[in-house]
């Protein structure tokens, strides 16, 4: 995430109109406030898709952290797919999920449009409740989107 701010700004800007939080500046808030602990080794399992360089790139890639004080995990997901939302399952292999699960998505109906002053509140991330059971949560996650979902694990099942 350090090199990705190096590489874009988070705040955009409007000559007349000033300063504005774009949704980069929302990704990188959920992801520098929330991915404080052990990086969790995850597999991702679906379609792929290929460019004139690299071939079977995943449409979903996908990082996970556990917060040991929170015993909270933070799954966060970004759907490439420029078209299609991906539904999947999150299967969690240390214990079952427990509380309450939250994804909190960044995305825009259109990737062409440039951000704008007048735009800026489309761009908050939307909170959604997140269905799991036991050790399984799914969601789908919508086209051209980040995803962040945090959800307890159980301290009596962790395996």
């Amino acid at each position: 995430m350090a090199n990705f701010t190096m590489a874009t700004s988070l705040l955009s800007s409007d000559p007349k109109k000033g300063t504005f939080k774009s949704p980069l500046f929302y990704t990188f808030k959920l992801f520098s406030n929330n991915c404080l602990g052990s990086s969790v080794d995850t597999y991702v399992a679906c379609d792929t898709f290929n460019t004139a360089l690299y071939k079977g790139i995943p449409y979903l890639d996908v990082t996970t952290v556990y917060s040991k004080e929170k015993n909270t995990v933070y799954i966060n997901v970004v759907n490439r797919n420029e078209d299609k939302a991906i539904t999947t399952d999150i299967i969690s292999n240390s214990g079952d999920f427990s509380g309450k699960a939250e994804a909190n998505i960044v995305n825009s109906n259109d990737l062409k449009t440039p951000f704008s002053f007048e735009k800026q509140s489309q761009y908050l991330p939307v909170t959604k409740e997140a269905k799991f059971s036991g050790n399984k949560l799914s969601f789908t996650f919508p086209p051209h989107s980040f995803t962040q979902i945090n959800v307890e694990i159980s301290k009596e099942n962790r395996r």
